[in-house]
C-alpha cells in the first residue's frame, strides 16, 4: 500500500525573515535566505541569499552568494558572488567570479580567483606576470652577447 520512495529527500532551506533580529553562527548544509537581520558568522554548503530587506554584519561563506541587501563584513564563496542592482557590500570579497549589476554598490576589495589549472596559478595570473621570452630585457641582453660572440 504504502511505497518507500527511494528519492533522497533534500535539505530544507533556512529561512530568517522581516522583522527577525538574529545574532551567532550558523552552519548549514542547505540554502540559507536572509530577509531580516544576522549578526554574525553564517557558513553553507549552497546558496546564501541575502534578499532586498536583508541586512546582514558578518562573515559569509558559501559556495554561491547573492546579496540584494546589505553585507557589512567579509563575503568568501568559491562560485559565484552577485550583488543586484539593490545589494550594498561593504567589506572583503573573494570569489570564483564576481557580478555586480548596474547600481549594486562594492565597497571594499575584491579578489575573483577561479580553480587551479595544471600549469597555472589558481588566480590565471602567470601569464599576465611574466612577459613573453622576446620581451624580457634579460633574455635580449643574452640574446645580444651571444651575436657578439660569434662575429667575433
Amino acid at each position: 500500500m504504502f511505497q518507500r520512495s527511494s528519492q533522497r529527500i533534500k535539505p530544507t532551506d533556512t529561512f530568517i525573515g522581516h522583522g527577525t533580529d538574529m545574532n551567532g553562527t550558523i552552519h548549514s548544509q542547505s540554502n540559507v535566505r536572509i530577509d531580516g537581520k544576522f549578526t554574525g558568522e553564517l557558513s553553507s554548503s549552497g546558496t546564501i541569499t541575502v534578499g532586498e530587506r536583508g541586512e546582514a554584519h558578518s562573515t559569509l561563506i558559501a559556495r554561491h552568494v547573492v546579496v540584494a541587501g546589505t553585507v557589512v563584513g567579509d563575503i568568501k564563496t568559491t562560485g559565484r558572488l552577485l550583488i543586484t542592482s539593490s545589494g550594498q557590500v561593504l567589506g572583503h570579497c573573494e570569489s570564483g567570479l564576481l557580478v555586480v549589476e548596474e547600481g549594486g554598490i562594492l565597497n571594499g576589495t575584491s579578489m575573483v580567483e577561479r580553480e587551479a589549472k595544471e600549469g597555472t596559478f589558481a588566480n590565471g595570473a602567470a601569464a599576465a606576470c611574466e612577459p613573453p621570452e622576446r620581451e624580457r630585457p634579460e633574455k635580449q641582453d643574452d640574446e645580444e652577447n651571444a651575436g657578439t660572440k660569434q662575429a667575433g
